[in-house]
């Protein structure tokens, strides 16, 4: 009997902590895509290109290299946090398994 009270205290340890990533990667998620935070500075790309040719350096400029690395950045941070509450999602799963009761019913012919 004690033995099934620990499984359910570890089952809803696991379904809180379960809980607790896809809540946190949700909230992530919609502070950096409102723009109340700022993804991780991953990647810094420049706006200009600089193409040498013979004796002749020629200067591009293109898309501004600051808004690309921010998109850069927040995709990857989406997809990050993806994981987690992947991760958190698979936590909770075997926190609610071990809820569960299980009834056995043996069957006599």
């Amino acid at each position: 009997m004690e033995e099934l009270k620990r499984d359910k205290v570890v089952g809803y340890v696991l379904l809180l902590i379960g809980l607790i990533l896809i809540v946190f990667a949700v909230y992530s998620i919609y502070s950096v895509y409102t723009g109340s935070s700022s993804p991780p500075s991953i990647f810094r790309m420049e706006n200009r290109i600089s193409v040498q040719r013979e004796n002749e350096t020629f200067t591009v400029e293109g898309i501004s290299g600051e808004e690309l690395s921010k998109v850069v950045n927040m995709g990857l941070w989406s997809v990050a946090m993806f994981f987690v509450a992947l991760g958190g999602g698979k936590i909770a799963g075997l926190g609610v398994k071990l809820i569960r009761d299980i009834k056995v019913e043996v069957k006599r012919e």
